[in-house]
């Protein structure tokens, strides 16, 4: 009797317990990541909203990632004309493409400033990025050696994945390609 009723207020605090938790993201690239980034020397607001982005990354919450985009105002994720980060990214993954594992990688790569002054990452998106540069590409898996030693010998510039962070914390982008 004593074990019955064990059982029966177990699986009642487990049934409650699964009735409040919300429901899990549905698993992506960034799944069996780490929130945890390197250490940058960033202003707090962007510090902020990069960690923010990392965490919705590896939780794979797609409209997370998609509100902290368009949180101060127009997010650029695509070259095209989807209207929806969310929707894309989503979409992406479901092609085997990985664009939030991507995105949290790069985020660990080091930082550059970009053309209007804002964080950016990874430190490729830069005019001209020098060997160190394209090395943290290929210890990340981001790039082959041969593909950067190939962008290296041809214009020297990275049109990967890259992201930006205003000094206000605005997530600008998170793009890839010309």
């Amino acid at each position: 009797m004593r074990i019955a009723l064990l059982l029966t207020l177990a699986t009642v605090a487990a049934f409650t317990a699964a009735a409040s938790t919300p429901a899990r993201q549905a698993a992506c690239s960034a799944t069996r990541l780490s929130t945890k980034l390197v250490a940058q020397k960033l202003p707090a607001a962007v510090a902020s909203t990069r960690r923010r982005i990392a965490a919705a990354a590896v939780a794979c919450d797609f409209e997370k990632l998609e509100r902290i985009g368009r949180e101060q105002g127009s997010f650029s994720f695509t070259f095209g004309g989807e209207r929806s980060a969310a929707a894309y990214w989503r979409a992406q993954e479901r092609r085997g493409e990985r664009p939030l594992a991507i995105l949290v990688k790069i985020l660990s790569l080091p930082a550059t400033r970009n053309e209007v002054g804002a964080f950016a990452w990874p430190s490729a998106y830069t005019t001209h990025p020098k060997p160190a540069d394209w090395d943290a590409l290929v210890r990340a898996g981001l790039v082959t050696r041969a593909q950067a030693t190939k962008a290296q010998r041809t214009d020297n510039v990275y049109y990967g994945h890259r992201t930006a962070i205003t000094r206000s914390g605005d997530w600008q982008f998170f793009i890839a390609g010309d």
